[in-house]
């Protein structure tokens, strides 16, 4: 079977176990913590995908983590990773100030810059990029780009992990059911609502097209290294970037220059895909290797 429907028939499993199993985790859960369904419904598609990718590791033909790009050397995983990180960062600070200078962002000066809530929100934002970045790069540029790449042209299996990729980042509970009528198919409307914005493409067209040229920047990156721990730096570092500029700026719908924002998070956008697009250039024009067939 090829290896792209593998992965679109792995990623609809873990869509409906979740969903399947969000109402019997929310009774669960909600015995210990006040948590919105919706919330669990989605960490119960993550908790399905982690359990069906360890279980499609073997069955995709993978006999180990160095086929998808994990180095077998802690010291040289870490240091990839630390260079990846800069490199995100760097790619995303022309976006930073080119929204702070054009007020497209401003900053929130109700926030409380003390230390405890600067060392917190920095923490949490390394956790999250950590976090984000291992469990997508692992599937993603790892698992599905070797896969497709090994059954079909290189440039084939950048641009369908690409596209997958960025799609999944607009799948989203659009709907919020109250408690009282939660049942055994609430976590299934929650999956129907979650595919609304696909079916409406121009309001997430610039966003979509920011986050595909990121993937495709990660998959020549991974592939012409086979280094992941560059990948998950970078995307740890623009993760990181995020969510410390969203939360000490504030998004300003009055700016003229608000369509260089998407919807998505009001931060990546059209800038965005510019500067990434920018960097996939420069990337190609450093690279002493023949160009990919």
């Amino acid at each position: 079977m090829p290896a792209l429907i593998v992965f679109i028939v792995f990623i609809a499993l873990a869509l409906l176990a979740g969903a399947a199993l969000a109402y019997p985790m929310h009774i669960l859960l909600t015995n210990w913590f006040e948590l919105d369904f919706e919330r669990v419904a989605s960490r119960g598609v993550l908790i399905v995908a982690i359990i069906l990718f360890l279980a499609f590791f073997k069955i995709i033909g993978f006999r180990n983590w160095r086929e998808i790009g994990y180095s077998s050397n802690q010291k040289d995983f870490w240091n990839d990773l630390i260079k990846g990180f800069g490199v995100g960062l760097l790619i995303l600070s022309p976006i930073v100030a080119v929204l702070l200078v054009t007020k497209t962002r401003v900053l929130d000066l109700n926030w409380d810059a003390s230390l405890n809530n600067i060392s917190s929100l920095l923490i949490a934002a390394l956790a999250a990029g950590l976090i984000i970045a291992l469990l997508e790069e692992t599937l993603f540029r790892g698992a599905m780009l070797t896969a497709i790449q090994r059954q079909s042209s290189k440039w084939f299996a950048i641009i369908a992990s690409s596209l997958v990729y960025a799609l999944m980042h607009f799948l989203q509970p659009a709907t919020h059911l109250d408690a009282s009528t939660l049942n055994w198919s609430s976590g299934f409307i929650v999956l129907k609502s979650a595919f609304l914005p696909i079916f409406q493409p121009m309001q997430i067209i610039d966003s979509c097209l920011a986050l595909f040229l990121a993937g495709m920047l990660l998959a020549l990156i991974k592939i012409r290294t086979n280094k992941l721990a560059i990948c998950i730096g970078i995307h740890m570092g623009w993760v990181f970037t995020i969510k410390v500029f969203k939360r000490v700026t504030n998004s300003n719908i009055y700016s003229e220059y608000s369509f260089l924002v998407g919807s998505y998070d009001k931060v990546i956008g059209y800038l965005a895909a510019i500067c990434i697009a920018v960097a996939i250039i420069v990337y190609l024009k450093l690279q002493d290797r023949p160009e990919i067939n």
